[in-house]
């Protein structure tokens, strides 16, 4: 990495984090696709990751007094390690520009996850839940192979009308147990531009960030955050292609 890559990959990943501790997800959803437009997709991934997994870890540490509450994620937590595995396994054999091009393309499913919920408004909340595993799965499995899990994670939420609190929680626990099983595999596998002191730089930045975000949480519109969000994802959908466009 130059010094210029190295200081806008801190940049994008302290804005990230900030937006991250505010509202408690959109990390990955912002910091990924922004990171993917001028790294190697597994660095970019990378530098994403022990953040991530830090955030997730915290935020656990801090919320989840009791083990009932921890309980209540047991239907997700073989779906999210049996997709985990196979994500991580898939994102070591993909080319770059088909990760680019996936990625493309599940953040542009995520833009119809409103709308799936108020078309499946009528669901009992019970056939869903009963889906877990299933959204565990496919939570798991994007999470590790494009750094991205919280589509499929939202999407369970709003179906099986989870409290803010569960779906947090849910959101949580898949970027905990997804992230800590891909570094786990990927190990051996690192890439040398992401370790030492480019890792710390960026995981400080983002994590200095999240924490001063976090102390502002409750103070912003979330609705607004997620307007924007959906703008910024258009605009990444369309940044995305160009790139894997350039890459093919």
């Amino acid at each position: 990495m130059t010094h210029a890559e190295l200081l806008a990959a801190a940049a994008i990943l302290a804005g990230a984090g900030f937006a991250h501790g505010l509202f408690g997800f959109g990390f990955a959803m912002m910091a990924t696709p922004l990171l993917a437009l001028f790294l190697d997709y597994r660095l970019a991934v990378a530098l994403a990751a022990f953040p991530l997994l830090a955030m997730a870890l915290g935020w656990l540490a801090v919320h989840v007094r009791s083990r009932a509450a921890l309980a209540s994620q047991t239907r997700l937590l073989p779906g999210i390690a049996i997709g985990a595995g196979a994500g991580t396994l898939m994102q070591m054999s993909l080319p770059e520009v088909i990760s680019i091009t996936l990625l493309a393309l599940l953040l542009s499913a995520s833009l119809a996850v409103p709308w799936l919920t108020q078309r499946a408004a009528a669901l009992r909340v019970a056939s869903v839940r009963g889906a877990a595993p299933g959204f565990g799965v496919l939570a798991g499995m994007t999470e590790s192979a494009l750094n991205v899990g919280a589509p499929f994670m939202l999407l369970y939420g709003s179906l099986a009308r989870l409290s803010r609190f569960e779906q947090l929680l849910a959101l949580n626990v898949c970027f905990a147990l997804g992230k800590g099983i891909q570094l786990a595999l990927t190990a051996l596998t690192w890439p040398a531009a992401a370790g030492g002191w480019p890792l710390l730089a960026c995981t400080t930045a983002s994590l200095a960030a999240y924490a001063a975000g976090n102390h502002l949480a409750g103070r912003f519109d979330e609705e607004r955050f997620r307007r924007l969000l959906r703008n910024f994802i258009v605009c990444m959908v369309a940044g995305l292609l160009v790139r894997a466009a350039v890459l093919a």
